[in-house]
Formats: structure tokens, C-alpha cells, sequence
């Protein structure tokens, strides 16, 4: 099997910040934003009041505003974000947010907007506490790599194709639109997603089906493909599901997530920013990755 690897010199050094901060993201981005609370409600209105304290009065400035710290609060979490290597998606969600929060607290919304919001969370986050999978929706650079994987692969055949963790069904929709002879579906645990991803194949022109349930009470074992966007938590079990009941021959493909100590057939970049392909050809006995 071939894989893309690097020496353990070549691999960069992980910066101080990351060492400092907790692994996971959103354990970051909580102490962050109370990092910055913390210095916006101690140290600088003092340092503010007692420098400026002419030029604001004179300006009309009351430190009492809470929007007159909103943009110190937003600068200070993205230089921190920034600092601790957060994706940049992260460091978007630490500027809306606290300007979401005061917007709620100005415009005084009835308490049913945020039990709306709270059941609309809930159903697409259904079960990330069992299944440790978080909603991660698919690039469109994916998807076309994905087809290009298909035809690779099908060798003039059609296929069998699931999507486990399918989301609002971008990716199977895509490729049952391209490959109009295979036999492509989805799977999602959660029903919000489900629910999208079962309308959007209604009015797709396609064959696509949608499935509400686990993907571990599928049988893999008729599938030609199995494409996974899941999470590192679960890709254990996930492979030893696939190496059971997988046929020889047959391909799973993971996306951003390898499969640990097992070495990927091919490695694929869909493009520059876009998560790598992992691409797993089903053999009789699985090739263990070098230590």
C-alpha cells in the first residue's frame, strides 16, 4: 500500500500557546473568551479611565457602554484564536458571538425564540453524546473527488455507494446526479439533517435514498463504497466494522479522519483548503502502518 508520510523531523513543532490550551476546540475557544471577559471587566477600564479619561468625557464616552467594549473584546479573541492556531472558522464563531450576545440582550426576544433555537440544537446535535460525531458538512472540492474515486473504481460497473454520517445529503446527491446508474444512499442518526436530506432527494431527480438511523446496524457487506466524514473518536470502530464485513475489492474513504495504525492505499487533496481524502482498499489482511 502507498501512503503519504513525513519524517518526524519534518513535522512542525507545536507552538507554546497550543501546548498551554486544552486539546479540545471549544474548551479553547470557552477559556479564551474568558480570558478576554476577564481583562475587559478588570485591568482595562482602569487603564483606560485613568489614561483617556479626558478624551472620553470630552468625546461623550461612557465605560459603563457595553458596546464601547465589544470591539476591544472581539480584537482581543481573535488575536488569542489567532495566536492558538484555531481554524479559521473558529475565529468567525469568537466574533459573532459576543456580538449575538448583546444584540439578544437588546432586542429582549420572548423566551420561546430561544426554546425554538434550543429544539432546532437539539435535533441537529440528536446524539453527539453516544456517537461523538459531531454535524461536518462536505466540500464541494470533496465531492468531486469523490467522484473522481467512483470512477476509478467502477470500471464501467455501477455501484453501490453509502454515505454514513450523511448530514443534509450534499455529497450522495452529488453523486447520484453523476453516476445515474449507481446505487447510492445515505444514513444520518440525526433527524433534523435526516429530514433536509430526505426533501432535498424528493425534488433531486434522483435515486438517492435517505435512511433515519445508526450506521452500526447496516450490513456492509453488499457496499462497493462506504464514504465516512465522522470523527477520530469513532474511526476504531468504524474500521473494524468495515474490515468484518467489507468484501476484498471494496473501498472506504474517510474524510480529514485516517484510520489509526492502518495505512491509507492513497491519500487525495481535493484542494488547498479542503480536508484530505484517506482511501482504503479492503484486503483479506489490512496493512498496519510503520511505527
Amino acid at each position: 500500500m502507498h501512503s503519504v508520510e513525513l519524517p518526524v523531523e519534518a513535522l512542525p513543532s507545536q507552538p507554546w500557546a497550543q501546548r498551554l490550551l486544552p486539546k479540545r476546540l471549544w474548551s479553547q475557544a470557552l477559556l479564551i473568551q474568558c480570558v478576554s471577559m476577564l481583562l475587559m471587566t478588570g485591568l482595562a477600564p482602569g487603564v483606560i479611565n485613568s489614561v483617556f479619561a479626558f478624551e472620553l468625557r470630552s468625546l461623550g464616552i461612557r465605560l459603563d457602554s457595553v458596546w464601547f467594549w465589544l470591539l476591544p473584546h472581539i480584537c482581543v479573541v481573535s488575536v488569542l484564536a489567532k495566536a492558538a492556531r484555531m481554524p479559521v472558522w473558529w475565529r468567525w464563531i469568537h466574533v459573532a458571538f459576543p456580538v449575538a450576545v448583546v444584540f439578544m440582550q437588546q432586542v429582549a426576544l420572548p423566551a420561546s425564540v430561544y426554546f425554538a433555537g434550543f429544539v432546532i440544537t437539539l435535533a441537529l446535535y440528536w446524539s453527539v453524546h453516544n456517537t461523538r460525531v459531531p454535524f461536518y458538512p462536505s466540500f464541494p472540492s470533496t465531492w468531486r473527488a469523490m467522484h473522481h474515486i467512483l470512477e476509478q473504481h467502477a470500471d464501467d460497473h455501477s455501484l453501490k455507494v453509502l454515505d454514513i454520517g450523511s448530514g443534509i445529503g450534499d455529497i450522495a446527491m452529488f453523486l447520484a446526479k453523476q453516476r445515474i446508474h449507481d446505487e447510492v444512499s445515505g444514513i444520518e442518526i440525526a433527524p433534523l439533517p435526516w429530514a433536509i436530506s430526505a426533501v432535498r432527494a424528493i425534488f433531486s431527480g434522483t435515486s438517492v435514498k435517505f435512511t433515519l438511523g445508526d450506521y452500526r446496524d447496516l450490513d456492509f457487506a453488499t457496499l462497493d463504497v462506504v464514504f465516512a466524514y465522522l470523527s477520530p473518536a469513532v474511526m476504531s470502530d468504524v474500521w473494524q466494522k468495515v474490515q468484518q464485513e467489507m468484501r476484498p475489492g471494496s473501498l472506504f474513504v474517510s474524510s480529514e479522519f485516517p484510520v489509526t495504525a492502518v495505512d491509507a492505499s492513497r491519500i487525495i487533496y481535493p484542494a488547498v483548503n479542503a480536508p484530505a481524502l484517506y482511501v482504503y482498499r479492503i484486503d483479506a489482511t489490512p496493512s498496519p502502518s510503520h511505527p
